[in-house]
């Protein structure tokens, strides 16, 4: 009878020790989804522009108003496409969102002088303070 009692709590013994390992699996599943989702990635800009470079460049602390001209005179506020006519709207609209009072210039280095005047007027009608012009670094050769 002892020999049978023993096996019996063995057995018992056994199957309490057993771990169930499907919730940890579970958690492990909703931390990975959770860390996908909230992961931001960089956004490449739309507008490929080919800046100038220079020697003595300062960076931006404050980099959310964003403007891009290129060459053929296409134009870009904050990677949201943007025609002429609506230029000073969605300029306004982007300074008020971003509360931003500094415009950074992106313009290929074989654009026209006339698109980034309209820019710099535009700029200057909705308020905005100061405007820097994006550059590329100079390469050492």
């Amino acid at each position: 009878m002892s020999v049978a009692r023993t096996r019996r709590r063995k057995k018992r013994f056994a199957q309490e020790s057993e771990q169930n390992l499907t919730p940890l699996i579970d958690c492990v599943f909703l931390l990975l989804i959770f860390f996908m989702v909230t992961t931001v990635f960089k956004q490449p800009y739309r507008l490929q522009v080919e800046l100038p470079q220079a020697r003595n460049a300062k960076e931006a602390l404050e980099k959310k108003l964003v403007a891009s001209i290129t060459t053929d005179g296409r134009m870009e506020i904050n990677r949201e496409p943007v025609d002429q006519g609506d230029l000073e709207q969605v300029l306004l609209r982007e300074k008020q969102s971003t509360r931003s009072l500094t415009l950074i210039l992106r313009t290929d280095k074989e654009a026209k002088h006339k698109w980034v005047l309209f820019i710099l007027e535009a700029a200057k009608r909705v308020g905005v303070d100061t405007i820097l012009l994006a550059t590329e670094d100079e390469k050492d050769g």
